[in-house]
């Protein structure tokens, strides 16, 4: 993933990673681009990224006005793959919890996820992943291979690792998707937000 301020170097970085890319709008501002126009897939040309890059801009200013632009992230497409999220958040009564569920784009929607207390070992977020239920998607479908299982439980218990070593200072995140080609397993997206300070800690800060 390469950062790019001007259409003309993201056309230049997208031609040194291989076609096709992905776009990303580059903004502290944007946390789901998906939403605000910020997201451009399957791009084969430096002529067409440098295009998208202005029409991204213009999109995601109509949609966010203030929001601080720094530019552009440029990223190779990665293949296509069983979409998997994987995050965390912190629950007021059991603290850091791990959340594991299919879909990427569509998890919403598919509302198939798992949770629990983090961290995880990889034994336990194979079992997690085993009572998903959509979990038969896993062990290959259509054209895909069957995803390591083995592999992603071992991604899914060091999110949960992190998870539980930030604590308090985590609010939220969501790693997504993960898209999984047999043992290929490649981070896409990813979201963290800090907690906020306490009202004291910020006033004497």
């Amino acid at each position: 993933e390469k950062a790019a301020a001007s259409a003309e170097e993201a056309g230049r970085l997208a031609s040194s990673l291989g076609f096709p890319v992905v776009m990303k709008i580059d903004s502290p501002d944007i946390a789901h681009k998906t939403e605000a126009g910020g997201i451009a897939l399957n791009l084969g040309s430096a002529e067409a990224v440098s295009a998208e890059f202005e029409a991204m801009l213009a999109r995601v200013k109509s949609h966010a006005p203030k929001a601080r632009i720094q530019g552009v992230l440029v990223q190779r497409m990665a293949p296509k793959g069983v979409e998997i999220v994987v995050g965390a958040h912190r629950d007021p009564a059991f603290g850091p919890l791990v959340v594991v569920g299919l879909g990427g784009v569509l998890v919403e929607l598919m509302k198939d996820s798992v949770a629990a207390p983090a961290p995880v070992t990889p034994h336990e977020a194979t079992d997690m992943l085993a009572r998903l239920r959509g979990a038969a998607i896993l062990d290959g479908f259509r054209d895909l291979p069957a995803v390591d299982r083995g592999r992603l439980a071992e991604i899914v218990a060091r999110v949960s690792e992190f998870a539980a070593d930030a604590g308090e200072a985590l609010e939220e995140l969501d790693v997504n998707p993960l898209i999984c080609r047999g043992d290929d397993i490649v981070a896409v997206d990813a979201l963290i937000i800090p907690a906020a300070a306490p009202a004291a800690e910020r006033k004497a800060g």
